[in-house]
């Protein structure tokens, strides 16, 4: 869509719009685009890291049926590792790279090749190169030669892909909003329904997961949030799982 550069001026002096959201707005006609804009707009004062915990809330027909406190830490690109219930319970999940390393009672259980969509969307997407933003989403399946503008409850949103298969939003502040995941009678959708700023940038403090359309299975609840935390490498190495402390 051509906008002219009457209304733009018209537009800016009236405080309407501001001159970062009509370049993003008339340049994005790709997914490729809107990942590169992402990155330009935050990519200066991303975080690099982050550690927290989360209540996790579980839900089934509308009732909380379980609770769990986790504990995180993230270090872009493409680390993050988790530890259920407490620090020494031996249970837990390792996201390093391209692989997910999965732990019961202390010990490896599980290991698998996976790349973590919200990792990449929704952090990484902001501060990585956009070139491997770009080939990690579409090594998962997402076509991003798939962009349009759409609105929910009144507020703009891009979605990129296919919205009856793989898709993901990003609303009008350049942020990951949710993903979504359709496969035959499997449906999977994850939202970043709240944000918050710490330290002056923007976190998602508040996660809800579908397992149905609108459908709440889980819900994830960030505290304790520390940003650019230190974080020793050795916590990503799967061998360390056990005795990782942040």
């Amino acid at each position: 869509m051509k906008i002219s550069g009457r209304i733009i001026c018209i537009a800016l002096l009236l405080g309407l719009w501001n001159i970062d959201n009509v370049v993003a707005q008339s340049a994005i006609i790709s997914g490729r685009d809107l990942i590169h804009e992402m990155h330009d707009r935050h990519t200066s004062q991303w975080y690099r890291s982050m550690c927290f915990s989360q209540k996790v809330l579980v839900f089934r027909n509308d009732s909380i049926t379980s609770e769990d406190v986790w504990h995180e830490a993230y270090q872009s690109p493409g680390n993050l590792v988790i530890k259920y219930s407490d620090w020494d319970s031996g249970n837990g999940m390792l996201f390093s790279k391209d692989s997910l390393y999965v732990f019961k009672n202390g010990k490896l259980a599980q290991q698998i090749y996976k790349i973590h969509d919200l990792v990449v969307l929704g952090l990484d997407i902001n501060i990585q190169r956009p070139e491997e933003t770009i080939f990690q989403a579409e090594k998962l399946g997402y076509e991003l030669s798939k962009v349009e503008k759409t609105k929910i409850d009144g507020r703009s949103y891009w979605v990129v892909g296919d919205t009856t298969k793989l898709c993901f939003w990003v609303d009008e502040n350049l942020l990951f909003y949710k993903m979504r995941r359709v496969a035959g009678s499997s449906f999977r959708e994850i939202e970043f329904a709240k944000y918050e700023k710490i330290d002056g940038k923007p976190v998602a403090t508040v996660i809800k997961f579908y397992n149905g359309p609108g459908k709440l299975e889980i819900i994830e609840e960030y505290f304790n949030i520390r940003l650019d935390c230190e974080v020793p490498p050795a916590i990503f190495n799967p061998s360390n799982f056990n005795q990782a402390r942040w």
